[in-house]
C-alpha cells in the first residue's frame, strides 16, 4: 500500500481512559493529608495520547480503542479527541455506566503514582474493530501486559495489511504472543522504558529486544536521562535537555507521538530520536496552568 492509498497517517490502538492528574509538594505520611496545587483531567493510555498529539500536528489520525461512558468522564474524553481531529473507532455493544479511569498523584521530587479502574477497558478492547490499522501508513500499537490478546489481534490485523507497525511495551516485559505476533509484521521499532537507576542496562536491552522481534529499530528511554536507540547497523543515543520538570504524566505518549511523526515527515532515525526526546521534554515543561482544563486548588 501506498502513502497516496492509505486514508489515515496514523492508526493508534490503545485503551482509552480519563486520567485525573494532581500535584502534591510532597507524599503524605500514613493516615495524614496533602494540599493539592493544582490538578487537571487528560486522556490515558498512550494510544490516545499519540493521537491526540500527532492530530494536532495535522496528520490523519485514528485511533481504536473500547467503549467510554455517556458520564461526564466519557464525555470529556470523546471531545478531547473529536477536538483534535481524531477518528476514533470504539468496539461492539452497549457502552459501561462508567467509563474507565485514572487517579494519578505527582509530587515535586518527579514520583508519578496511580489507581486505576480500568477492567472494562480490557474487555471491551478485546471486542474492537482493528480494520482502521490496515489503511494508515503506521500503526502505533500499545502491547502492554495486560492487553494481549488484543494487541496481539492488532498486530495481526497489521501484519495482514503489512503496514508498519510502532510497538510499545511501556516498561512490561515482552510477552510470548507479543512476540510471536510482531515477528510476523513489519515492525518498524520497538520502544520500552528503564528507570533511570537502569540506565546502563539500556543499550542491552534494545539490541536484545531488537534480537527477539526482528524489528528495524529499538528504542529504550530512561527518563530524564535521555534515550537509546540501536539498528543492527548503529546506535544512537540522546540526553535530556536541562529543564524545570512540571509533571511526568504521559511524558512517554509525548515521546512516541514525535518518534510517530517524524517518522511520518520522513526523517531519519537520529533526527526523530532527537524530535522525541525534544516532545517528551516540553511535555514535561508545561505549566498545566496554562491549559484552560486545569483547576487551581488552595487549602480550604
Amino acid at each position: 500500500m501506498t502513502a497516496g492509498q492509505a486514508k489515515w497517517d496514523l492508526t493508534c490502538f490503545s485503551y482509552l481512559a480519563h486520567a485525573q492528574v494532581s500535584h502534591v509538594a510532597r507524599y503524605p505520611e500514613p493516615n495524614q493529608g496533602a494540599e493539592v496545587t493544582w490538578t487537571f483531567s487528560s486522556l490515558a493510555g498512550d494510544g490516545p495520547m499519540i493521537a491526540q498529539a500527532c492530530a494536532a500536528r495535522g496528520l490523519r489520525t485514528a485511533l481504536i480503542a473500547n467503549q467510554v461512558g455517556d458520564d461526564p468522564t466519557g464525555r470529556h474524553a470523546r471531545h478531547s479527541l473529536d477536538a483534535a481531529g481524531v477518528h476514533h473507532r470504539a468496539g461492539p455493544g452497549p457502552a459501561p455506566r462508567h467509563t474507565p479511569h485514572l487517579t494519578v498523584i505527582t509530587d515535586d521530587a518527579g514520583t508519578r503514582t496511580w489507581f486505576a479502574d480500568l477492567t472494562h477497558a480490557y474487555a471491551s478492547l478485546q471486542q474492537a474493530d482493528t480494520s482502521l490499522l490496515a489503511r494508515a501508513r503506521l500503526a502505533y500499537i500499545d502491547g502492554y501486559k495486560v492487553i494481549t490478546d488484543a494487541a496481539s489481534a492488532a498486530l495481526h490485523t497489521a501484519a495482514a495489511a503489512g503496514v508498519p507497525v510502532l510497538l510499545n511495551l511501556g516498561s512490561d516485559p515482552l510477552h510470548p504472543k507479543i512476540q510471536q505476533a510482531a515477528r510476523q509484521t513489519h515492525l518498524f521499532m520497538v520502544q520500552t522504558s528503564l528507570p533511570e537507576a537502569q540506565a546502563r542496562e539500556a543499550e542491552h536491552t534494545a539490541r536484545t529486544l531488537l534480537a527477539e522481534l526482528g524489528a528495524e529499530a529499538a528504542v529504550v528511554t530512561v527518563g530524564a536521562l535521555g534515550a537509546v536507540a540501536v539498528t543492527r547497523a548503529s546506535i544512537h543515543q540522546i540526553s535530556a535537555r536541562k529543564a524545570d520538570v512540571v509533571h511526568t504524566h504521559g511524558a512517554g505518549a509525548a515521546f512516541s507521538a514525535g518518534l510517530a511523526a517524524a517518522h511520518l515527515e520522513g526523517h531519519d532515525l537520529p533526527t526523530a530520536l532527537h524530535f522525541a526526546g525534544e516532545a517528551g521534554t516540553t511535555h514535561c515543561t508545561t505549566v498545566p496552568g496554562s491549559n484552560p482544563i486545569v483547576r487551581k486548588r488552595t487549602a480550604s
